[in-house]
């Protein structure tokens, strides 16, 4: 498990080329044309840690720009947005039409300042403002305060000006938003009959389901008659013997083709790691441009052990707190891994937080257990539970699991 172990561990060296999805780049493009003929639309693309959404939300909305004419797009990565994406989202939407708006405003200004020498000043100085700003207000209404205050005073001004405009919001790994990000969208949701607006969210899903809150959102998109899912499927076999042609410049052998399927269940992110495990064990060899394969899948040429989710590549503290965490289960104490790791509580935490921002981890909440509080995680995928698990020798997962029993029973778990 290399591509785990350490920040600097090597992966695969060659090309990552996007291959395929091609009904589900279809169906978001028939979405697109729902959105701008019929009226706004929320549309939830869901699959598995690594299953290459973000790759083809980037080829779809490039398709979407040549495709209908007059779109406007904006993507945001939750996972990585601040704390405020709807306002951001707000300004860059409008500040065209806020110009406009301004303008007739200035131009009565200097029409009023034609007879009265003195206001030409002030006409001027409103002008600068509307350039530099994109707004300027009343004159009997100024005042000092902040535009966009929040997600729904945003997802308000989304609505005042041109609502009706051909617009796309794209916002990736919403399971990894804050509360503002899911406020403005729920804002945005209900609000979709007014605007030709499609509001797409792509979302990690674990055993098939997405985050509770999430799956609120899309029953109050699916009440109103406005919301589809659409579920990104593993790659398929053809799928595989193309992607593996252009990424190695050669076709695969299909007992590997037939390996790699098997053992990636057809998500591109285990496909690469897979892939890059070959190279490093000498299976897959560079000759210029191109690599060779060499022999055939057994067990001898390749390690059994299984396989994460993706690359998660974390420093040797955090694999080894992830390894001793399996020793609980799928969902874990914050408080039982911090006594099993001899960490305090605090830094447990601290680092737990860490995991939960890059999607490996997933909070569940902080139970009551008499007079302490102890905070429950759980591992996004089980796959990864498995993986973890294998960096512990037999002996010592033994232990920690025996050691892990009484820890709960001192903690009344």
């Amino acid at each position: 498990m290399g591509e785990m172990l350490m920040e600097d561990a090597k992966t695969w060296s060659g090309p990552r080329p996007f291959v395929g999805r091609g009904k589900v780049r279809e169906e978001l493009a028939a979405e697109v044309e729902r959105a701008t003929t019929e009226g706004g639309r929320a549309v939830f693309l869901l699959g598995p840690s690594g299953s290459g959404m973000t790759a083809c939300i980037g080829v779809f909305q490039e398709e979407a720009f040549r495709r209908f004419k007059g779109l406007r797009a904006q993507y945001v990565d939750c996972a990585h947005s601040g704390a405020r994406t709807w306002a951001e989202l707000a300004q860059i939407f409008t500040r065209g039409h806020k110009l406009k708006r301004s303008l007739k405003r200035v131009s009565a200004d200097w029409l009023e300042s034609i007879p009265i020498a003195g206001k030409i000043l002030q006409a001027i100085v409103r002008t600068v403002t509307v350039v530099r700003g994109g707004r300027v207000e009343p004159r009997r209404m100024r005042r000092v305060q902040e535009v966009h205050d929040t997600a729904l005073a945003a997802v308000r001004t989304l609505l005042e000006f041109e609502p009706l405009e051909p617009r796309l919001v794209i916002m990736d790994s919403l399971d990894r938003g804050d509360s503002e990000d899911l406020a403005g969208a729920a804002a945005l949701i209900r609000r979709l009959p007014e605007t030709r607006t499609l509001f797409l969210a792509a979302v990690r899903t674990a055993d098939g389901r997405p985050p509770p809150e999430i799956a609120d959102l899309m029953l109050e998109a699916e009440r109103l008659g406005r919301a589809a899912r659409i579920e990104i499927q593993p790659l398929s076999v053809e799928d595989l013997e193309d992607i593996l042609s252009k990424a190695t410049g050669a076709p695969a052998p299909r007992g590997w083709i037939a390996w790699l399927r098997r053992k990636s269940g057809g998500i591109p992110g285990s496909v690469w790691s897979l892939v890059g495990r070959l190279e490093q064990e000498g299976r897959l060899e560079r000759s210029g441009r191109r690599w060779n394969w060499v022999g055939e899948p057994s067990a001898e040429a390749v390690s059994a052990t299984p396989l994460p989710s993706q690359e998660w590549k974390l420093n040797e503290a955090d694999l080894r707190l992830m390894a001793l965490a399996t020793c609980e289960g799928q969902v874990f104490h914050s408080a039982v891994l911090a006594e099993l790791a001899g960490r305090s509580e605090l830094d447990v935490e601290d680092r737990l937080s860490g995991l939960c921002r890059i999607g490996l981890l997933e909070y569940l909440g902080a139970p009551a257990l008499g007079d302490d509080v102890t905070s429950r995680y759980a591992f996004r995928n089980e796959v990864d539970v498995a993986a973890f698990a294998a960096e512990l020798e037999t002996d010592e997962r033994e232990t920690s699991r025996e050691r892990v029993a009484r820890i709960q029973s001192e903690l009344g778990l």
